[in-house]
């Protein structure tokens, strides 16, 4: 099983649609960390325990490194979690 790390993002909606993420920052013990949205390669819709997730896989930039994310929202609750980095 994954685990998922709860981060703060700031996103975009048009109407009718899933948001869409821009910009996020997690925390790693002591350490920020903020990331950058280059590019969404890919979106697709699951559903963990009944609950609506739209998973994203994105390039980025964390800390000016390029790297490639998932990051899910959950519709229900509203909260986004990053899947691997």
């Amino acid at each position: 099983m994954q685990e998922l790390m709860r981060v703060e993002v700031m996103s975009y909606s048009k109407p009718g649609e899933p948001p869409r993420p821009v910009t996020f920052r997690f925390n790693a013990g002591e350490v920020q960390y903020k990331g950058r949205v280059l590019k969404v390669l890919d979106k697709k819709i699951n559903k963990w325990n009944g609950n609506v997730m739209y998973e994203y896989l994105c390039d980025c930039t964390v800390d000016d490194h390029p790297s490639k994310i998932k990051i899910s929202y959950e519709r229900d609750t509203m909260n986004w979690y990053l899947r691997n980095l």
